[in-house]
């Protein structure tokens, strides 16, 4: 325990002298890895991790980290580490060919989805989940991790056919972004050899490299003294051990091996400017960052220091409302930054960016207020204290991250017990004045970059170097007034709710749920689990929606529960709600769409009294705030502004448009939209959506006493207002077109086109059918992704959606989905349809079903302990009328289904006659 500065005074020397010592020493004491965790180095230098982790049950995590990116490539190499990790994927010595992903599939494993890789400058990571419980597939998962560290074949044949897949996921990437990416990387990694290495590659390289050249790269590089493997989940630690003893103990080292270099981006001390010009750029933008070298984490010292960044980030981001305006970010190459960052309108940049800079010089010259620090030392404490509630129950997904970025980067992962340890040891010594002097170490005038941001036609609207610092020279010349911190000691609500009664309460014994009634007619789901220690979700909500208001006040119905989320409840606004609720796990967001009105959030238990009086105050005391409103419209309509030409944004607000057959409520949002929002009105409209609970329903599940909550439930729920009324939505019959219909947008200069298919139609809505739809879907994406990726190599990632409705009348679509180039379009829409045809005419192959039900299963098992799936499916089956109980028959009708039931489903519904083909096009092509 830490003596505390404020005792300093009553110390003799002596004593005071050996506090310091005791200080010292913790200050230098080296940061040990998670005691949980098991880790070993083999002979041959390849390094293993292993935690064994319960949650989720019967299933594990592997990684296998690469200490090769990009960085390592020469000139002639650019995109070869990315290419290696695509032929990994391609054929290893155990797996040749695509019998690697057929054969993960079939035990329920999807690429993508669940196996997936990604390669950065410094490294390539391959991810594998499992299930844990069959012997044979995780010896296998081995396998497969082994053959990736040392044994991809890197076939000729094999080559050629992914180069064209690469290219097109180069494609896919390109548009604004990539070329932002592409031309500020370079100086924000401050003219180091980051700049010129961003992973996916040239094109010049991707299409001429040749087999041997990539062998080589992975001849050189993948070599066990850069390896590690990383398992977490739930498995025997020691007979894991013993596994990767056997398993990777004879991978070889090469005789001559390179010298891996460690490369950096360093600090110059230099200021840079840079100006972005780019067609699909929307009003302007500006980015002022403030580099660092990025901080390692080896000691308690750099835990404290982690812990000060933290804390001011927070108090930061307070400052702002939670808009990050000005934010702590990673660089490559070793370097961080603070950063501010904004969008205006073209005539509006110097009054946004003077704005931001004023709060920034009013935290920098008057400091934070002793009750700012206060309240997020507290909110840290608790979310700490809350992370170790869930040690057991962390999933594994979340502790693996760390482990990998110990052998990355070497950032020490002391697991969540010492974290909690040391920041009950180091909080309370942190002081404002530690506080305030870090901020202004990061707003300094060395080290800093400034790029602005603009279309061609904007261009004149950019200010240079020396009128951004003007701008904000004179901000420090302004008059500045004191930071007010507003906060409030009353009751949340202003009146004490009168309780109802519980007048009936059923269980649903099978499916472990109690329905309760209260008096006013809400009715309550409680579903208790003990997936997570400390957690509860809930959703409530009731027909009618926007629906029930008339076209012209659609924007007010479907914006009224952001107007008062703005605004506040009870005797709150919305900020001192902020302020009272940072760091507890009190969370209520209404919400009214175009159907319902209700509200979703979380709790804890020892909060859940807390959330479920906020939800009460959000239903009978909402606040209605003319600022908050300002600041939400103008935020609103700011965003509009500078969306720019997007070419994806403008292609998908015309699938809105024609999907939604051109109806007044599917048009795009405008600044025009947004000025039909009137404060008044849609606080008319939320509170008349809120007025009577007597048709609402409410689920909650997680870790629920019953008898505890039922006190809680009359007194907050039971005393809603009830009027009987018992609303429907209306149908205002928004439904895809029938007939065919075609429609290219020509949007953009990038040479990448967008295709989207969609079928649709009635449909009965029935058990089975929605089993086999989904089953239709999912086959259908692995043979379009066969044909149009592998085959073709026409496309990166080809998408099959299915989606069905029942409530109100019962309707599904289909949507296919790919980006190309242009002039593959015609034949790759040829070539999806041919799979959609021989879906119709003879169903998926055996194989692809098969696939479909390990997927099917394998999601049931591990959504299934998950209080978020539980929660929804409670939901859908409220909504669909459906019995609780058809769980207890997913797995029966997922073994039923054949390739002939599936056929005739498919045949029935998915028919030609009402098919839409969206396409965007180049504004400009090369054919």
């Amino acid at each position: 325990m830490l003596i505390k500065y404020r005792f300093l005074g009553l110390l003799s020397v002596g004593a005071f002298c050996m506090f310091l010592a005791c200080k010292t020493q913790l200050d230098n004491q080296a940061l040990s890895l998670d005691p949980e965790l098991r880790t070993g180095k083999l002979a041959n230098g390849f390094t293993y991790y292993i935690r064994k982790n319960k949650s989720p049950e019967k299933r594990v995590m592997m990684y296998l980290a690469v200490k090769a990116g990009s960085i390592l490539e020469t000139d002639q190499q650019r995109g070869v580490a990315h290419f290696i990790e695509h032929m990994s994927f391609n054929g290893t010595k155990h797996f040749p060919k695509k019998e690697l992903s057929n054969y993960l599939e079939k035990s329920g494993v999807r690429f993508g989805a669940d196996i997936n890789a990604n390669t950065g400058p410094d490294e390539t990571v391959y991810q594998l989940p499992l299930p844990s419980d069959n012997p044979e597939l995780l010896n296998n998962g081995l396998q497969i991790m082994r053959d990736w560290a040392q044994d991809a074949n890197i076939e000729a044949e094999d080559v050629e056919k992914e180069r064209h897949v690469i290219l097109e996921e180069k494609r896919v990437r390109q548009g604004m972004q990539q070329r932002y990416e592409e031309k500020s990387i370079q100086l924000c990694s401050n003219g180091s050899r980051y700049g010129s290495r961003l992973p996916i590659g040239t094109e010049e390289v991707i299409s001429k490299v040749t087999p041997e050249e990539i062998r080589s790269f992975y001849k050189d590089w993948y070599r066990p003294n850069l390896q590690a493997l990383i398992v977490v989940g739930d498995i025997d630690a020691d007979q894991m051990e013993k596994a990767i003893k056997a398993k990777f103990a004879d991978l070889k080292n090469p005789e001559k091996e390179k010298e891996r270099p460690i490369y950096r981006a360093e600090l110059t001390g230099k200021n840079q400017y840079m100006q972005f010009i780019d067609p699909e750029f929307g009003g302007i933008g500006v980015e002022i960052l403030m580099k660092q070298k990025q901080a390692v984490m080896a000691t308690t010292s750099d835990y404290r220091n982690a812990l000060l960044k933290n804390l001011l980030g927070q108090m930061i981001n307070a400052r702002f409302r939670q808009m990050p305006f000005a934010t702590f970010t990673s660089l490559t190459g070793g370097l961080s930054a603070f950063s501010v960052n904004l969008g205006t309108k073209p005539a509006e940049t110097q009054p946004s960016l003077q704005g931001v800079w004023l709060e920034l010089r009013r935290m920098q010259e008057q400091g934070f207020l002793q009750t700012e620090l206060d309240r997020v030392k507290k909110s840290y404490q608790q979310r700490m204290a809350d992370a170790l509630k869930e040690h057991d129950k962390t999933a594994s997904e979340v502790l693996i991250k760390p482990y990998l970025q110990h052998f990355l980067t070497g950032n020490i992962a002391p697991g969540i017990a010492k974290e909690y340890e040391l920041t009950s040891q180091l909080l309370p010594d942190i002081t404002l004045t530690e506080i305030n002097d870090l901020l202004k170490s990061y707003l300094k005038d060395t080290d800093r970059d400034i790029i602005v941001k603009s279309s061609e036609e904007n261009k004149a609207f950019l200010p240079d170097e020396a009128t951004v610092l003007s701008w904000i020279d004179a901000v420090y010349t302004a008059p500045l007034s004191p930071f007010v911190d507003e906060i409030q000691d009353l009751p949340l609500l202003k009146k004490t709710p009168v309780p109802g009664k519980i007048t009936s309460l059923e269980d649903f014994g099978k499916i472990g749920v109690q329905k309760i009634t209260l008096s006013n007619g809400v009715t309550v789901w409680l579903k208790k689990t003990n997936f997570q220690n400390d957690q509860i979700l809930f959703k409530g909500l009731a027909e009618g929606g926007a629906s029930l208001y008339p076209d012209a006040d659609h924007q007010n119905a479907i914006n009224a529960a952001n107007v008062v989320s703005v605004s506040g409840a009870g005797n709150y606004n919305a900020e001192q709600l902020s302020k009272l609720f940072t760091g507890r796990q009190v969370q209520v967001s209404p919400f009214v769409n175009d159907l319902y009105q209700g509200f979703s959030g979380g709790s804890s238990k020892e909060e859940l009294a807390t959330t479920l009086e906020l939800l009460n105050a959000y239903f009978t005391e909402p606040r209605k705030d003319q600022e908050a409103f300002d600041v939400l419209i103008g935020r609103t309509k700011e965003q509009l502004a500078n969306k720019g030409s997007n070419p994806a944004q403008v292609f998908m607000d015309a699938v809105s448009l024609v999907l939604g057959n051109y109806h007044v409520r599917k048009q795009p949002r405008s600044i025009n939209s947004i000025n039909a929002v009137k404060l008044d009105r849609a606080y008319e409209i939320y509170k008349e959506r809120f007025s009577d609970a007597s048709g609402f329903n409410f689920f909650f599940v997680g870790n629920i006493d019953l008898e505890t909550m039922k006190p809680l439930l009359e007194k907050y729920l039971g005393s809603l207002p009830a009027k009987g009324l018992k609303e429907k939505a209306r149908d205002l019959n928004i439904n895809i077109p029938a007939g065919r219909i075609a429609k290219t947008v020509y949007k953009g200069t990038a040479q990448k086109s967008s295709v989207m298919l969609v079928y649709s139609g009635p449909f009965d809505y029935s058990f089975d059918n929605t089993f086999k739809m989904n089953a239709i879907a999912d086959a259908l994406k692995i043979s379009i992704t066969q044909r149009l990726r592998d085959q073709e190599g026409g496309t990166y990632t080809p998408n099959v959606q299915m989606s069905m409705t029942k409530y109100l009348k019962s309707r599904f679509s289909l949507t296919i989905s790919f980006d190309c180039a242009p002039q593959n379009v015609d034949q790759l829409i040829v070539s999806a349809q041919d799979e959609l045809n021989k879906m119709r005419t003879s169903g998926p192959s055996a194989e692809n079903l098969q696939k479909f039900k390990a997927v099917s299963k394998s999601g049931l098992q591990s959504g299934s302990t998950n209080n978020g799936y539980w929660l929804d499916y409670l939901v859908s089956r409220n909504i669909n009328k459906e019995p609780l109980t058809q769980f207890f028959d997913y797995e029966t009708a997922i073994n039923n289904m054949t390739v002939q039931s599936i056929k005739q489903v498919a045949a029935t519904y998915i028919q030609d006659k009402n098919y839409v083909k969206l396409v965007l096009m180049p504004e400009k092509t090369n054919h």
